[in-house]
């Protein structure tokens, strides 16, 4: 099916989104805002509030950073590098939409719509129909994706650098847009629900533990040894071990996404006075069981213990070898506010980021949580719904 952009109500949309989305009018400016990544909704925040932003510049300078290496203004392709901007922003457009956060879903419409459409060709319209598909998918419901849908990017063109791009660029929108909609929540209204949007369903998943799991790539990795420069130093940069990491090691693959994700993850992950809390690895775990990520879900549940959270908590999560529900089910039993409050705010930023709103933020004050705690919170949720996505979509989960 071939992709095109059709006036309506002075608009411009996908065609196979037109269904649910035709009705949104293209607002020009949406893409002219300074700051890419915050769309200037910060600027509409009470002094206060604001100031809790700004005390985490380092996270946004790299997510600003991050932005701009995957939709520059002006992109050359090449044998290697084959995504081009429409292709990189036509898929930021259909995830967007699928998060349902309308100022994000603005503002790559605008950037989207003085692009010039790739041709009509039938080899052009199958591989615009995969990226658009796949784009939704993983956006959507991250254990659908499957092997042999990686290989269908690679008989329509993509190398294994384009594909890891790809992953990163839905990746970070899917967590651009979490952030949005927290700052909306700060400015005490929803991102918008848009209307006939559907509720996601829950995942299907077995097998969360404690264990110790691997993670094996499903693409071509990086050989150390015959890496460039650029890509080696990135790698010791990043961790000790990465350059025996599968998963660094396929990422370097596009070295400078990897550069920007991982600054991104370490000013998340280590923030404030305490880089190993209990909230920060909870929120983690819920994020992760949400999206189905094993790996993930194990890994930060034993750090979530290490930081002497609750036994109980991981064995009720755990112990639900089904679906998604164990999050949801311990939110509505769970006696301790704190976590109750932690959980509620997370299902609905990992589920329905458009729905999110002051509510949330509320229900953490509330419990207990400080400002920052609760931002703490809520970043983590946003940052897995980039990090599952890349481990869930490049490789497998396997016992050792």
């Amino acid at each position: 099916m071939e992709q095109q952009r059709k006036a309506a109500h002075s608009g411009w949309y996908h065609e196979t989104q037109s269904s649910q989305y035709g009705h949104l009018p293209l607002d020009p400016h949406a893409a002219l805002v300074q700051d890419r990544f915050l769309l200037g909704l910060d600027n509409q925040l009470d002094p206060t509030l604001r100031q809790l932003l700004n005390e985490r510049q380092k996270l946004l300078r790299a997510s600003r950073a991050c932005y701009e290496l995957l939709f520059p203004d002006n992109l050359s392709v090449s044998r290697t590098e084959t995504l081009s901007l429409y292709d990189r922003l036509s898929s930021a457009l259909t995830v967007a939409q699928v998060t349902g956060v309308q100022s994000l879903c603005s503002h790559y419409a605008a950037r989207l719509a003085p692009l010039s459409s790739p041709d009509a060709s039938r080899e052009s319209n199958i591989r615009q129909t995969h990226i658009t598909q796949f784009a939704r998918l993983l956006a959507t419901q991250p254990t659908l994706i499957t092997p042999s849908m990686l290989d269908q990017l690679s008989h329509v063109g993509f190398s294994t650098r384009d594909i890891v791009t790809f992953t990163q660029l839905i990746g970070f929108v899917s967590y651009q847009a979490r952030v949005l909609a927290v700052v909306n929540g700060l400015r005490g209204r929803a991102a918008a629900v848009l209307p006939g949007f559907p509720a996601p369903e829950g995942c299907e998943q077995k097998g969360f533990s404690l264990a110790m799991l691997q993670w094996k790539s499903r693409l071509p990795e990086v050989a150390p040894e015959t890496a460039s420069k650029h890509q080696q130093d990135v790698l010791d940069l990043i961790a000790p071990d990465a350059r025996s990491s599968s998963f660094y090691t396929l990422l370097v693959h596009d070295a400078d996404a990897l550069s920007e994700f991982s600054a991104v993850f370490n000013h998340v992950m280590q923030a404030g006075e305490r880089p190993k809390a209990a909230w920060r690895e909870l929120s983690a775990v819920a994020t992760s069981q949400l999206n189905g990520c094993l790996y993930c879900a194990g890994i930060h549940g034993r750090l979530y213990l290490e930081a002497n959270g609750n036994k109980a908590i991981i064995g009720s999560l755990f112990e639900e070898n089904h679906r998604d529900d164990a999050v949801d089910a311990l939110s509505k039993t769970l006696s301790d506010r704190k976590e109750a409050a932690l959980l509620d705010a997370v299902i609905t930023l990992t589920r329905t980021p458009e729905r999110f709103d002051a509510r949330q933020l509320h229900g953490l004050s509330d419990a207990g949580y400080s400002a920052t705690q609760s931002l703490d919170i809520l970043l983590t949720a946003a940052l897995f719904s980039w990090s599952n996505r890349l481990i869930q979509t490049l490789g497998d989960t396997l016992n050792r």
